[in-house]
């Protein structure tokens, strides 16, 4: 069953989502957290990944970045203390559901605990003119404002082009095939899209061990 937001709510949201984009930019180029949520089951300091085997994939729309992607979220899954495992060679996914319910059958023949997903979504770019937000669809670029979405822009310098990307965290029990975390962090404009994977992967870690899972 979809849920519907209020316009207003989805305005602030989006303003709020805007602040921080324009705080990274402005700031640091270290990634924000924009939301996470946690299963009350869990507990505070639950500890859920420590030391477990988990099936890692990531979600892009391009190959290349999925597997840099990957390729970050395994080495930081493997710092703190858990065991990263890959997707098998041959798995077929469908490209319109989610990978986690798609995953757990994978990660149960494994012996995973465990899927952790991470979707990579264009949020935001400076192409010269400032930077762009475009919610719903995450329409990007100079003007950015249509498709199906709200959009902002607000013109903060810089030059050339440069895209930041929005990263949703997903981590599903294998055993009950449900959710039990999720978190959103969003990157400032780079043109250097390896170190910001690697950086996003490091923020959404560093999120879930904030959250007690490791």
């Amino acid at each position: 069953m979809k849920t519907s937001h209020r316009p207003g709510a989805v305005a602030s949201a989006a303003v709020g989502l805007l602040a921080a984009v324009l705080a990274v930019a402005g700031c640091s180029s270290a990634p924000q957290r924009q939301a996470q949520w946690t299963d009350p089951a869990l507990g505070a300091q639950s500890g859920f990944l420590r030391g477990e085997k988990v099936l890692i994939a990531c979600d892009a729309f391009d190959v290349a970045m999925r597997r840099t992607c990957e390729d970050g979220l395994y080495r930081e899954v493997l710092a703190k203390g858990a065991t990263p495992v890959a997707v098998p060679a041959g798995t077929v996914l469908l490209n319109d559901r989610e990978l986690d319910g798609q995953l757990v059958a994978s990660a149960r023949a494994l012996g995973a605990k465990a899927v952790f997903t991470m979707t990579l979504t264009p949020a935001t770019s400076n192409a010269g003119s400032g930077v762009s937000l475009g919610i719903g669809g995450f329409n990007f670029g100079s003007g950015s404002g249509g498709g199906g979405g709200i959009g902002l822009s607000v013109p903060v310098g810089g030059g050339g082009w440069s895209t930041g990307f929005a990263a949703n965290g997903r981590v599903t029990e294998v055993s009950s095939s449900r959710l039990v975390w999720t978190a959103t962090v969003v990157a400032a404009p780079s043109s250097d899209l390896n170190a910001q994977f690697a950086d996003l992967s490091r923020s959404m870690l560093e999120t879930a061990q904030g959250a007690g899972l490791f």
